[in-house]
């Protein structure tokens, strides 16, 4: 099967977020009608027992909210009104885990089992803990919004279950500072960086206690619905979707087939046939990823045809010209035009 990266319509994403963000939406004063008379689904799709988004569907519900709402720090808004049962399975299973340790370790190995926007990760370095979190969706505008969610919500669930809350110590962004750059001093009170190489918050690292829900028999009840859901995932699209994030992390400086098979623990070799094997190739996915960003800075930002060029890492504005004609049939200034 092939996996086209310009159309994310598998529906795996579980709903809760997708409600959450209806909700805080209407208490901002933009009904649901407003919403999703700018999208290709409707309310029935969230009314749905066991209903799924796909990437698509979600990231234009994002977009959808943030071109609509009065505040351009809804991501914060969604981040602090999320619960423990906004993560579903995931969410369940991470506080009824025995303590601190084993909570952290579920998150990363089953996040495809929450409707997640980001792919965390995370690393303990110097006594501290690091929570780095990779795009999925190659629509650059939208990261902040992801990030900010992201940071506010495990903030958020985790002060449900953990017995000391979950500060964060230091924040690095792979964005310049917003003009509502305030709203994160109000938030998270910490040192913060942009411009950064990666979306990173350092915490505490997890410590060896109990924690305040802990229940091992909710959490083998949990842990195994969130097998299930995560095996929604599995296979070839997942495999794919690594090598997406892996080139995602640095689009100006887009990694070669070596560094990405050495992130991915293989050979370049085993790589090739992997890709090979799902009927594409590493520079295709390379050029899809390209042709994503370049589209979305053509149609959402001012940059211009040589800035654009460069921030994809074309040292050339002419490749980058005839790059993109042979992705569209257009030369970008006619496409933006």
């Amino acid at each position: 099967m092939h996996f086209d990266l310009e159309n994310f319509d598998r529906s795996v994403l579980s709903l809760q977020l997708a409600k959450l963000i209806v909700a805080v939406l209407n208490d901002l004063g933009i009904s649901p009608s407003q919403l999703f008379e700018h999208l290709d689904f409707d309310e029935h799709k969230l009314a749905q027992q066991d209903g799924f988004l796909s990437f698509n569907q979600m990231f234009a519900m994002i977009d959808a909210a943030l071109k609509l709402s009065p505040i351009p720090w809804l991501g914060l808004k969604v981040g602090d009104s999320e619960t423990v049962g906004t993560w579903g399975a995931l969410g369940y299973a991470i506080m009824s885990s025995a303590n601190e340790i084993e909570a952290a370790a579920i998150g990363p190995k089953y996040y495809q089992a929450a409707p997640s926007l980001m792919h965390n990760s995370s690393r303990v370095e110097n006594g501290r803990q690091g929570i780095q979190m990779d795009p999925i969706y190659p629509v650059e505008r939208l990261v902040p919004f992801c990030v900010e969610e992201n940071i506010v919500g495990i903030m958020r669930v985790s002060s449900e279950y953990l017995q000391e809350p979950l500060q964060p110590l230091e924040i690095e962004l792979s964005y310049s500072k917003p003009v509502y750059a305030r709203k994160y001093s109000q938030y998270f009170d910490c040192p913060i960086h942009y411009d950064r190489p990666h979306n990173i918050v350092w915490t505490r690292p997890p410590k060896d206690r109990p924690l305040r829900t802990s229940d091992s028999a909710s959490a083998a009840i949990c842990l195994q619905l969130a097998e299930q859901l995560v095996s929604r995932h599995r296979g070839e699209d997942d495999f794919l979707l690594q090598v997406r994030r892996e080139l995602l992390r640095s689009p100006g400086n887009m990694p070669d087939m070596e560094k990405v098979a050495s992130s991915m623990a293989m050979s370049s070799r085993t790589l090739r046939r992997k890709l090979g094997s799902l009927s594409t190739s590493f520079r295709k996915l390379q050029d899809d990823v390209r042709k994503n960003l370049a589209l979305d800075y053509l149609k959402n930002t001012e940059m211009n045809i040589d800035q654009i060029a460069a921030r994809l890492g074309y040292t050339e504005t002419t490749n980058f010209r005839r790059a993109f004609k042979h992705w569209t049939g257009s030369m970008p200034s006619r496409f933006r035009n």
